[in-house]
């Protein structure tokens, strides 16, 4: 199952082409070893080792998808939930360039990354190239990664990946419910495009918690609850994706909630209180 086909070399060969003609002699070794030190942590799931290499403000960029942005308190919980969901994580085929970039140095690692699925048991390869920023004092300042994210699901068989149906609980106990376009009050669950700006319709049920279904494909999905109906992406109804990114429950630029959808058992998300992390007092 080994794919040594790597889909990032052609990129990375130009990319290190257009830097200039620096080399890795041109920067200290320290920088390759922090970076090779995060792998280390990554593998071992050691949360001190990944804090220990991470700047104040780091950001990751494009990991599982394009979308995706976490700071580094983020990426230490998104490891720790890796590792929830896989085990036997190796990285195979490593290879890892330095080269000065702005007063600062920029590594760029191709490999690919072995690791068992837990509920299906499916033994998974994931090419990747990363491209990784470092600062003069040796602190990685954000990670952009590359990735054929098919790799992941057709070794887990994405026949048995099909759409599992969640249930989202919002408890809107400190909060008034609003009409916004419609004609009468009511909350709705936002999961982009799977749900469209409106959403999906939620129902109130005992102690003013409101309940709605969907069916969502496997993998992780952004999602948020709307106070009120509206047909557009603008401001109105949101929870406010700032507080959550302070609280560490925001997981992109728009501070949205984030949920890893399993391949094999319904779900329940909630009950939380509506622009809370947490639940209602």
């Amino acid at each position: 199952m080994k794919r040594l086909k790597m889909f990032v070399m052609p990129a990375l060969c130009f990319l290190i082409l257009i830097g200039g003609c620096s080399t890795s002699l041109d920067v200290p070794s320290n920088i390759s070893s922090v970076v090779n030190k995060y792998y280390d942590g990554y593998l071992a799931n050691d949360s001190s080792m990944i804090a220990s290499v991470l700047s104040n403000d780091y950001a990751s960029i494009g990991y599982p998808t394009k979308e995706d942005k976490r700071n580094n308190v983020q990426e230490i919980n998104f490891v720790k939930m890796l590792h929830n969901w896989h085990t036997d994580l190796t990285i195979e085929n490593k290879n890892v360039t330095s080269y000065p970039s702005n007063n600062r140095y920029k590594v760029y690692v191709t490999g690919v990354e072995n690791f068992k699925h837990n509920e299906t048991g499916k033994l998974i390869d994931l090419r990747f190239l990363d491209i990784w920023t470092v600062n003069k004092s040796g602190k990685i300042q954000s990670r952009e990664r590359f990735q054929d994210i098919m790799d992941y699901w057709d070794d887990i068989d994405y026949g048995i990946s099909k759409e599992k149906e969640v249930t989202f609980l919002v408890d809107m106990s400190n909060t008034k419910v609003q009409k916004g376009e419609n004609d009468t009050p009511a909350v709705y669950f936002v999961s982009g495009g799977s749900t469209g700006p409106s959403g999906v319709k939620m129902v109130q049920g005992e102690n003013n918690i409101w309940s709605g279904k969907a069916m969502l494909t496997p993998g992780i999905h952004a999602y948020k609850f709307r106070n009120g109906f509206y047909t557009d992406w603008g401001l109105e109804g949101w929870e406010d994706g700032e507080i959550f990114k302070e609280n560490n429950c925001g997981f992109n630029q728009w501070g949205d909630r984030e949920i890893l959808v399993s391949v094999s058992d319904e779900q329940t998300i909630g009950p939380f209180c509506f622009n809370s992390c947490e639940k209602c007092d």
